[in-house]
């Protein structure tokens, strides 16, 4: 059977909306996209993965092309019905249960990484008695109401789309309350107010939560991000994402546990050795959102080394299998490690020649196999200048995100960013923190700047795959109200003027600096070289 035909009404009655891990069959990754794909490859491996299941591109394709518009189709409920019992039976929990609910996490998966540009939605299941329920049962009423405050505002926001500014002034007007369970619970009750107020509704118990979730996630794929990241890198809109449905695991449970994302290589470099972000009593987005000052990976040693060893072993297992740097999502809940999803990881041009060089020498790929491992504009982006040792007038220092030695104008704004670029100038985008809804700052700029946020934020992943310079976590980053101007640890800055950003040292410097051609040479990058002119 041809995908096409996969895809046929009239074969419709063969093929299955939805694929659970543990049977998808021949069901690949055009069908399961990448997230999906890379479950199934790691419980096939027997890598501790949560229960769940994928809702395939072709229900994304038919949810967007039923008429008079967009819908699930009508025979998907019968599935999932049987999808959420096998999690059920999995987990010992009911699904829409109060007493002790099963939750699950709604997440895309297109066939393609398109890191940051689509939804999530986490908890969902969660009900306020479900949370009163849990409150009592675990103790801990700060879990429990944080645990539904993130579903609710993540509800709001994504889900029914209120306007980002009702929903802060929601939360802004509450007066402060210093028990941290109680503050959690009276966020809780304003977001479900401003949820029924502002989208003419109230709150959904679990199955409307789940499946008004899935058309979120499905209508993601047309966001304006989305569709300015596909326009960018050149992806065919028209294959579609994937939803994964997944038991949730609690990074935010107690104090050992947490969550991360890691790669098995240096992305920026291509060195050897675990590279990642995480923090303790945390869930996945925390670490990611850029709005969190991160820790790196060793420092789950320090708590959990048991862990941190089993974790680094899932790395090496990941990598040999994929024969490929991985990016890697994983949760710790109450000292057992989860892992969340697998992917060929975001590089730069330089890590792509070091990796494909790397893996020649372990015997896992070939050398004509390296050379379709990185295109040209990796290579190019490796053979790029850097700026000397000196750097004079530094104003921040901070992780070196991405590599790459630009200088440009300075702009404080996504949309400012654009105009300038249309303008003519070289950009570097400074942000606080920067989210998904930057990306077209992102696409305009030569180099990104970022006040929070670790190697692994959105910024970082985004940046690297475009081979934008960036540095991370350089300190306060204050935007004036107009967006024309900035203060950067206490320095003042105006749109347009110039600074120069050195990626692969995590150096930002007043004014121009040129780049020289004057450093070592990179003896991987000449034997690529090499094999290259020898094809």
């Amino acid at each position: 059977m041809s995908a096409n035909d996969r895809y046929s009404p009239t074969v419709r009655s063969r093929v299955p909306w939805t694929y659970a891990f543990t049977d998808a069959g021949d069901a690949g990754r055009d069908i399961l996209g990448g997230k999906g794909a890379g479950l199934v490859e790691m419980v096939g491996l027997g890598l501790p993965v949560p229960p769940g299941f994928v809702i395939g591109t072709p229900c994304g394709r038919a949810y967007f092309d039923a008429f008079p518009g967009p819908a699930l189709p009508g025979d998907l409920d019968g599935e999932l019905a049987g999808r959420l019992t096998a999690l059920e039976e999995a987990a010992d929990r009911a699904f829409g249960n109060d007493e002790d609910p099963l939750l699950v996490s709604v997440r895309s998966g297109a066939p393609v990484s398109m890191p940051g540009m689509m939804d999530t939605v986490l908890n969902v299941g969660l009900t306020v008695a479900g949370t009163e329920r849990l409150a009592a049962r675990t103790g801990d009423p700060r879990f429990a109401y944080t645990s539904l405050e993130r579903l609710l505002d993540t509800f709001a926001r994504t889900v029914r789309g209120v306007d980002v500014g009702e929903v802060e002034d929601a939360l802004l007007d509450l007066p402060p309350i210093a028990d941290p369970g109680q503050a959690a619970k009276a966020r809780c009750e304003a977001l479900l107010k401003v949820i029924e107020v502002e989208s003419g509704s109230a709150f959904p118990d679990a199955h409307g939560q789940l499946r008004e979730s899935i058309e979120a996630v499905f209508r993601s794929w047309r966001s304006r991000r989305a569709k300015a990241y596909r326009k960018h890198k050149g992806i065919d809109e028209g294959m579609g994402t994937a939803v994964v449905v997944q038991t949730m695991v609690f990074g935010n449970r107690d104090d050992r546990s947490g969550s991360g994302v890691a790669f098995t290589r240096d992305p920026s470099t291509g060195a050897r050795g675990a590279f990642g972000d995480f923090l303790f009593t945390a869930q996945g987005e925390d670490v990611v959102s850029g709005e969190h000052d991160t820790q790196p990976l060793p420092t789950i040693a320090e708590r959990l080394p048991e862990v941190y060893d089993e974790l680094l072993g899932t790395f090496d297992t990941l990598e040999r299998h994929a024969r490929d740097l991985c990016d890697i999502e994983f949760t710790i809940e109450s000292g057992r490690l989860y892992l969340l999803q697998t992917r060929v990881g975001q590089r730069s041009g330089r890590a792509a020649v070091a990796l494909a060089h790397d893996l020649v020498e372990d015997g896992l790929i070939t050398v004509d196999e390296a050379l379709t491992r990185v295109d040209d504009e990796q290579l190019l982006a490796a053979q790029a200048p850097r700026f000397a040792d000196e750097a004079i007038d530094v104003i921040a220092r901070g992780l070196a995100a991405s590599p790459g030695a630009v200088t440009g104008s300075c702009a404080f704004d996504a949309d400012r960013a654009a105009v300038l670029h249309e303008n003519g100038k070289d950009v570097v985008l400074l942000r606080p923190t920067t989210s998904p809804a930057d990306l077209p700052g992102v696409i305009a700029s030569v180099g990104v700047v970022t006040g929070r946020g670790g190697r692994t934020s959105h910024a970082a992943v985004v940046a690297r795959g475009m081979g934008r310079a960036a540095v991370c976590g350089v300190g306060v980053i204050q935007v004036a109200a107009d967006k024309r101007g900035a203060t950067l640890n206490g320095h003042e800055l105006t749109e347009g003027e110039l600074i120069s950003v050195d990626g692969d040292r995590g150096i930002v410097s007043a004014g121009r600096r040129e780049p020289t051609d004057a450093h070592e040479a990179d003896p991987k990058l000449a034997t690529f070289l090499r094999w290259k002119d020898e094809r």
